[in-house]
This record gives C-alpha cells, sequence and structure tokens, in this order.
C-alpha cells in the first residue's frame, strides 16, 4: 500500500455523509430533484468503504487496526440501515417500483453485511452484535464526543 490514508477522516466523512442521505429521504423533498443525487451518494459511499476495507484487509500492522475496523463496522451498519430505509419508504424517495434500482440497492446492502461479517473475522469476534439495520442508529459516548468536537 504506497497510499497515505486517513483512516478516521475517511469514515468520519462517510457517517456524515450517511447520517445527510438519511436526513434526505426523511424530508418531504421531491423524489424527482434528489434521487439520482441520493443514488449518486449511496454508489460513492459502496466505493469508499469497499475501498478503506481492502487498505485495512491488506495492512494488519496498522496501529489500532481493530479500532480502525470498529469504526468501519458501524459505518457499514448505518450504511445498510440507510438502504433500508430507503427500501423500505422510510420518506419520500420510492425505488421499489424501479426494479433495477431496488434490485442494486440490496445488492449494495447485502455487500455491506458480508463486509461486516469479514471485519468480525478479522477482529476474531464480533464487533457490534446488531446486524438488523432495521434499528435505529447507537452512538457510543465516545463517539458522540468525537463528533461533537468540530462544534
Amino acid at each position: 500500500m504506497n497510499k497515505r490514508i486517513n483512516f478516521e477522516d475517511s469514515i468520519f466523512i462517510v457517517m456524515m455523509r450517511l447520517r445527510m442521505i438519511r436526513d434526505v429521504i426523511t424530508l418531504d423533498a421531491d423524489p424527482e430533484l434528489f434521487l439520482e443525487k441520493i443514488l449518486d451518494d449511496i454508489y460513492f459511499t459502496d466505493d469508499v468503504l469497499r475501498t478503506l476495507m481492502g487498505y485495512l484487509e491488506e495492512n494488519n500492522s496498522l496501529t489500532k487496526r481493530d479500532e480502525l475496523l470498529e469504526h468501519l463496522s458501524e459505518a457499514e451498519l448505518q450504511f445498510s440501515r440507510c438502504i433500508d430505509g430507503i427500501l423500505n419508504n422510510k420518506g419520500n424517495l420510492t425505488v421499489r417500483e424501479i426494479a433495477s434500482i431496488g434490485e442494486k440497492l440490496i445488492f449494495l446492502q447485502n455487500d455491506s453485511i458480508e463486509r461486516r461479517k469479514a471485519i468480525e473475522e478479522l477482529t476474531s469476534g464480533p464487533v457490534n452484535r446488531d446486524d438488523d439495520p432495521a434499528d435505529g442508529s447507537k452512538v457510543s459516548s465516545e463517539e458522540l464526543s468525537e463528533l461533537l468536537k468540530a462544534f
């Protein structure tokens, strides 16, 4: 791995983008205006998560690797929940009528769940036992403190 990656900031940005997506799908916005952008954000987020996972799998000598994997696992869980919200019409965006989009989102969600399982194997145990994407989001007090530092 020749690149120097700031995993913490990258994962933080992913989490903020996921929050933005969840907020947009729950607002009463016009789906015709935002659907394409939301889908682009979902595809981009999947690509970032996949890339970060690849780098962490390649480099097992990173300091704080287990901690980074734990944060990545949480991002994967939030990503899966975000997709679940779109698929289950938790807002104005309806993709079930567009079969190809629904199928792609289901594929991405399943892929995310598989990456979380791979993270569990890398850390030799469950990182977060709550795999149900339909549950509400959970933020530890440490994560909340880190998020609030920016404000």
